[in-house]
């Protein structure tokens, strides 16, 4: 053999292990893709969950902001009478109306931030979905063009 042939035959060998090396690198990539659907659909589910868990706990909260409300408006009445009784009973009163309203709107602040974060779960669950939906349809693809 000459050192042409030699030159050649390494060449071929070597390009057979590149060609090797590629193959069994898409293999692993694909691997990866798979799970990490899988993954994309498990985070989608437990995202899912948590929202519906927590737009359970918001009507709770809010149907318990309503009867604090209602009993606050039934001892509204009480509250005045006792505003006319003293100057220092009417400072508690004051107090106890303040602190309501700043639990409302702590409450209702809670509810946007809920709505708020819920839009975005659900926006980065539609780009998940979207990015699964591509590498099926690419898998889908490089199918078909190797039954061909």
């Amino acid at each position: 053999m000459t050192w042409i042939e030699i030159s050649i035959v390494s060449s071929a060998v070597a390009f057979i292990v590149l060609v090797g090396f590629a193959i069994r690198m898409l293999i692993a990539i694909v691997q990866i893709l798979g799970k990490l659907g899988d993954t994309a659909a498990q985070a989608k589910k437990n995202i899912a969950e948590t929202a519906e868990q927590a737009e359970q706990l918001m009507t709770k909260v809010g149907l318990l902001t309503e009867e604090v409300h209602m009993q606050i408006l039934t001892l509204e009445p009480s509250i005045q009478s006792v505003e006319k009784a003293g100057a220092a009973i009417g400072d508690v009163a004051s107090a106890l109306r303040k602190a309501s309203r700043v639990m409302n709107e702590s409450i209702q602040g809670a509810e946007k931030v809920v709505h708020t974060h819920q839009k975005r779960i659900q926006d980065a669950m539609e780009w998940a979905t979207t990015g699964f939906e591509l590498w099926q349809r690419w898998q889908a693809y490089r199918n078909a063009k190797s039954d061909n």
